[in-house]
């Protein structure tokens, strides 16, 4: 077993959101080194970020936003301290489920670019509707990169005027990680 237990829990309001009170992040100790199982968890884990330099690795988990340094992960977008002991559990799990089938999978240090919101805003409609809810398709795009809102809820990119943009689009957004509606379904 490649992780065994947690060292320390701390939770936080994220910095990055002053004022927010939406949700938590967590900074987790670990008791071990688990930076040989990053680049078996790069190869699986869709839309996951490996940053040879820094030796982490980023990616989407549930709806939450997961950095795992060697003995160290941080853990975003948690309602609350049961959230995160559940989705500890999961990742724990995942972790040790990888490391130990790691002979049966081809590591990956492939480096992917993380999305951003000008790559997203130049392929929705660029009406500023306000259908979606928000002021803006610029101010849409940033609550997706975040995962604040679904695509669905752009309702003009789901017209057949917008079905290359929102082919792209949503490709993009599923090799990234977020979750998407199925290709078939809003073609």
């Amino acid at each position: 077993m490649l992780l065994e237990r947690f060292q320390e829990i701390e939770t936080f309001f994220p910095k990055c959101h002053p004022g927010e009170a939406e949700w938590i992040a967590a900074n987790v100790a670990l008791a071990e080194d688990i930076s040989p199982v990053f680049p078996y968890l790069n190869a699986i884990m869709k839309g996951a970020i490996f940053d040879a330099a820094h030796n982490t690795l980023n990616f989407k988990f549930g709806g939450h936003g997961v950095t795992l340094h060697p003995q160290k992960m941080i853990i975003t977008r948690l309602q609350d301290r049961q959230e995160l002991d559940r989705l500890l559990g999961e990742l724990k799990t995942l972790i040790n489920r990888t490391y130990k089938k790691r002979e049966t999978i081809e590591p990956s240090t492939k480096s992917r670019r993380a999305l951003t919101v000008f790559e997203i805003y130049k392929l929705l409609p660029r009406q500023n509707c306000q259908v979606c809810g928000e002021p803006t398709c610029m101010a849409f795009a940033g609550r997706l990169l975040d995962e604040r809102v679904t695509i669905e809820v752009c309702q003009p990119l789901f017209t057949e005027e917008y079905a290359s943009e929102r082919q792209t689009l949503l490709h993009m957004l599923e090799e990234a990680g977020y979750a998407t509606p199925s290709l078939q379904e809003k073609s």
